[in-house]
């Protein structure tokens, strides 16, 4: 225990020291090299990166000021994911969602937009939209209020803008704009969209039977956050599962993959590392899935969620079974109908995506207490399956 216990330490402290690991960053890239050596040094010296087409992300610098309160910076905000190079200097146009159904070019064009969802925030999949809106009117830049107290990089992320700048306001950033509506402000924003490669870093332990499970993690983080919770904290779990599982189950052939991408927007043209990697090994039949992400917190109620369990025999575990949300790699398992285990811990404040999600809001004897839990599970699933049961 005091080894495993030692290893998460170390893993998350070097992948949460890593400067943003969203895709295409040297951080990524960084923690990519991390994740191959550790492998390696836990006996898979095959451990290999298998590279799927992306588009990365570049952030240089933001400068937001209220130029009515001596050029004072508008504090709690944050560029958004995919966010383009913008600068513009203006009063903000308030939308709200309802005044967004009519907008038109004559309104937005050249402005700086603040975007006031006041009926639950939409989903990601709206918030990209009304960007694209704003994008194609051909507003300069907008401001996504967002619903946390802290920062949401991800709270926008559509990779399909062509010239529009974004930003994510926090709580303190959006009291701030809202009480200083009428002020003239300047934003400048550097940041590009490239295209690049992602990398998947896979290790595989084989097997002398037929069956084949794989484990996985993804190791990119939210633009701009340490991503401690989401998911340094898992990729420690599948470094410490492929350690401790390299001498087990040998009728089976176990393979431990790392992904990049995951932070990306569900997009059919942009696809993430898990859905990269089940497309490339069309001929692997793989009985389960387990995935690890956001594991460990502070405050949060452990769990396992399952998905298709009906094709999975019956198991104990100490952690509630729930049903799952198909909210991350699992989905990509999913479509193939392949059964998912994730493991999780739902945190009780929503650090992930924001500032917040660093390295003290972790429990490390959690991390461990579900790497031994998910090696429970696994083994009773793998022999039972193995018998025909």
């Amino acid at each position: 225990m005091k080894n495993l216990l030692r290893n998460i330490e170390r893993h998350l402290h070097r992948l949460c020291l890593v400067p943003s690991r969203h895709i295409g960053s040297p951080g990524a890239a960084e923690a990519a090299a991390y994740i191959g050596e550790t492998f390696r040094s836990y006996g898979y010296p095959q451990a290999v990166e298998e590279p799927f087409p992306a588009t990365g992300w570049r952030f240089g610098s933001m400068i937001f000021a209220d130029l009515d309160n001596g050029s004072h910076d508008v504090p709690g905000v944050l560029p958004c994911f995919f966010s383009r190079s913008a600068e513009v200097t203006g009063t903000p146009l308030w939308l709200t969602e309802r005044e967004l159904e009519k907008i038109s070019e004559e309104q937005v064009a050249g402005r700086l937009c603040v975007v006031e969802l006041l009926r639950g925030g939409l989903d990601v999949r709206g918030r990209n939209g009304i960007a694209e809106d704003l994008d194609s009117l051909g507003a300069a830049a907008a401001v996504f209020i967002g619903g946390t107290d802290s920062v949401n990089s991800k709270l926008q992320r559509s990779p399909n803008l062509k010239t529009l700048g974004t930003v994510s306001a926090g709580k303190s950033g959006s009291l701030y704009l809202a009480r200083n509506r009428n002020h003239r402000y300047f934003l400048k924003i550097d940041a590009e969209t490239f295209p690049c490669s992602g990398h998947n870093v896979v290790a595989v332990r084989p097997g002398t039977g037929p069956f084949r499970a794989v484990f996985g993690a993804h190791y990119d983080a939210a633009p701009l956050t340490q991503g401690a919770c989401d998911n340094a904290s898992g990729v420690a779990c599948l470094l410490e599962a492929a350690r401790l599982l390299r001498e087990e189950l040998p009728e089976w052939t176990l393979e431990f993959a790392a992904f990049d991408a995951e932070e990306y927007c569900i997009h059919s043209d942009l696809p993430g590392g898990s859905e990269a990697y089940v497309t490339s090994h069309p001929d692997r039949e793989w009985a389960f899935f387990t995935d690890f992400d956001c594991v460990g917190t502070l405050l949060g109620e452990e769990a396992v969620c399952v998905g298709r369990g009906e094709k999975l025999p019956a198991f104990d575990t100490v952690y509630p079974v729930k049903p799952i949300r198909y909210a991350g790699d699992e989905r990509n398992f999913d479509k193939l109908k392949i059964p998912s285990l994730w493991f999780t811990s739902f945190p009780r404040f929503q650090e992930f995506h924001t500032p917040a999600d660093t390295i003290d809001t972790l429990d490390t004897s959690k991390i461990a207490r579900c790497v031994s839990n998910s090696l429970d599970v696994t083994r009773q699933i793998c022999l039972k399956l193995q018998k025909g049961k």
